[in-house]
């Protein structure tokens, strides 16, 4: 009996965990290829260059994070970077007190709340737009802080790779207003999604279940598109 509970425990867990894989391209050229699995209350980035961007620069990145399933606030995160001969690895936690406090013993005091660049995406998904649009919320970057927002564009359809699916367009803001104890690495992405240049646009599917359809972010005349395949989706 007991065997019996573990498997259907198990079986109920598989269920509840959500893979969907993204290709990312810059100026039309396929640079990378992007997983992620999401269950209720985590959801984990993993990265890795293809092609001609993984012959010049080759990485392979992971995110993870865990957060409060009823506000998308951030518990927990870490992320292990391999870029070139680049490795890091950093992680960060919110305690009981609300300090987040880092891998490096680092420590900050934190809103009620706090948001990060991946719970927001979570949070784009699982809320109506309504009660997302233009409203900031506070928000932590690997020790900087500042305050983030979503604001409704549109609504269109967006290419799937497989069908033409109606999504609601949001422009994603980023302000970091005090970086005093910014953690420094190499992580291009984090480094570069925060910059004051950067558009951020994401693409949300209105259908339920709902999914991010595609991200992309611009940095001057650079634009990266991430769009997901629908195919190859489990």
């Amino acid at each position: 009996m007991e065997t019996i509970k573990v498997i259907l425990i198990k079986s109920v867990f598989c269920i509840m965990v959500f893979a969907q894989e993204y290709s990312i391209s810059i100026f039309g050229f396929h640079a990378a290829d992007v997983t992620l699995k999401r269950d209720s209350t985590s959801n984990e980035f993993e990265t890795n260059n293809r092609g001609l961007f993984d012959l010049i620069w080759p990485a392979s990145n992971n995110y993870k994070t865990v957060f409060d399933k009823n506000n998308y606030s951030i518990k927990k995160w870490e992320k292990l970077i391999k870029q070139g001969s680049y490795r890091v690895k950093m992680s960060g936690s919110v305690t009981s007190d609300g300090y987040m406090k880092y891998e490096d013993e680092k420590i900050i005091k934190v809103e009620s709340e706090t948001k990060t660049i991946f719970t927001f995406l979570e949070m784009a998904v699982m809320m109506d737009k309504d009660y997302l649009d233009a409203k900031w919320f506070p928000y932590e970057h690997e020790g900087g802080l500042g305050r983030a927002r979503l604001i409704w564009a549109d609504s269109l359809n967006q290419w799937s790779g497989k069908d033409s699916i109606l999504c609601d367009h949001y422009r994603f803001d980023i302000e970091i207003t005090d970086s005093t104890k910014q953690l420094k690495n190499n992580d291009y992405f984090m480094n570069n999604i925060i910059r004051s240049d950067c558009v951020r646009e994401i693409w949300v599917s209105r259908k339920s279940p709902k999914s991010i359809i595609a991200a992309k972010i611009s940095l001057g005349p650079i634009p990266v598109l991430a769009t997901i395949q629908i195919d190859k989706e489990t």
